[in-house]
Formats: structure tokens, sequence, C-alpha cells
């Protein structure tokens, strides 16, 4: 069903997105594969992709607008006329004070806004008549009852996010469906300076005993987008951790 789609993954250079990038080729979809610093990693994500499917990098800071609009022109320079579907992946999770309104703006900016501009360009890019979907990377912190006060901001955004694929579901149906995945404790290379200690603590709080790999989001992601009758969910995989407030 994802056999020569035209697919979007931002943030690919590693982690979920690159899970996912791989995950999505395997499926026959043309992957593009956006990063913003690590080049690297995004070339390694293209060359393990191609190996099933075709695909292209782009780069691009997605927390300035007119650098989401340059990746879209540079998307259509290669000639890629229509993009089928867009998985909203990127953004970076960091904590903070509640009262350090720096890190609200960096955070909701990141997070958030990132991925309304990204999925405006996207929704405006071509005038295809074809279903198009949208994924949206939320998070477990993102659920109200899930909250983190280490990472007020960050939770926030992804609440953001959360109601942000709702309206965007409602409004779009029956043209374009839209859906979010939510992670709880996904192993990534932003785990790899954590202690011990704190890792063991995360994994004792989930009823599966382990972090969720990246490739059990990217299965996931890859359902939704392979569903037709799939808009205005927001699909938890955390292994459990949601069960911690059940007594």
């Amino acid at each position: 069903m994802l056999k020569d789609k035209v697919i979007l993954v931002t943030g690919a250079s590693s982690g979920i997105g690159h899970a996912t990038a791989l995950e999505l080729a395997k499926k026959g979809a043309v992957v593009l594969i956006h990063y913003r610093k690590n080049k690297k990693g995004a070339e390694e994500t293209l060359k393990k992709a191609q190996k099933h499917s075709k695909g292209d990098i782009f780069s691009g800071d997605l927390t300035e607008p007119e650098e989401i609009k340059q990746l879209f022109i540079s998307i259509k320079s290669k000639g890629y006329n229509s993009i089928d579907m867009l998985v909203n992946n990127a953004g970076e999770a960091t904590g903070g004070e509640f009262d350090d309104l720096k890190m609200w703006d960096l955070q909701i900016n990141n997070i958030f806004m990132s991925q309304v501009h990204t999925t405006n360009e996207f929704i405006k890019y071509s005038n295809s008549k074809n279903l198009r979907k949208i994924v949206n990377i939320s998070s477990i912190y993102g659920i109200p009852e899930m909250g983190n006060p280490d990472f007020p901001q960050y939770g926030a955004a992804k609440a953001a996010i959360n109601s942000f694929t709702l309206n965007l579901a409602k409004k779009y149906a029956p043209n374009i469906l839209v859906n979010a995945v939510a992670p709880g404790y996904t192993w990534t290379e932003a785990w790899e300076g954590t202690s011990e200690d704190e890792k063991q603590k995360c994994v004792a709080l989930t009823k599966i005993g382990r972090f969720v790999e990246p490739q059990e989001i990217a299965h996931t992601i890859s359902f939704l987008l392979e569903n037709d009758a799939m808009t205005g969910e927001i699909i938890r995989v955390d292994g459990g951790l949601h069960l911690q407030n059940i007594r």
C-alpha cells in the first residue's frame, strides 16, 4: 500500500526518524529524509533505505519558518511534484524549571510550532486529489495524566500536538487523514548520557520491563500510514507506562 508513495520524514538522521525511514523504504515508499545538523546520519539512513527503495535527503532548521519553506522548494526542485505523506518526527526534548520562560519559548518552537509550519507547507504543497496522510510524533508526556514536572515545557508542547492532531483530522477529512503516535521511554541516542540508575528507574515504571525500541514506534507509524480508516487517533506505544496510574 505504501509502494511508490512519496513520504517526508523529518528528523530522520537518527532514532525514531531513522527507524521509520527504513521501515517505510522496506514497504517500497520513496522516502525523503530530512535532517538539521546530522548530515552523516542522514546519509547513512539514505544508504540503508536505498537498499529497498528510492530516496533523497534534505536539510533545514524546522524552528525557522523560512527554512521550512526552502525545504519544500528544494524538494520540488528535485522533481517531487507531490508529497503523499508526512511524518512530523523532528524535535528535541529538554527539561527546565517552570519559571524558565526562555525554555518555554524554545520548546514550544522546537517541538510544536515546527510541526505547525511543516504541516502548513505540506498541505499547500500540491493539489493532488489522492488521499494524503500525516502522522505527528507526540509523547506520553503530552497525555494529561502522564506529565513530568521535570519537563513541563516539553510536555505542554506535546499536549499541543495532540490537540493540533485532532483539529487537523476534523478539518481536513476525508482528503487528509491525521493521526499521532505517543511514544514512552524509547531507546535512542538521546539516552546514552543517562546514568544507569536513572535508566533503571524508567524501565521499572514500564510493564514490559524494558525500553521501547525505535523499530516498534516505526511499525506503528507504518500501520497508520497504510490504514485508510483511521483519523484523529493518538496511539500510545509506551510499554504500559501509563498503567502505573491504575491501582
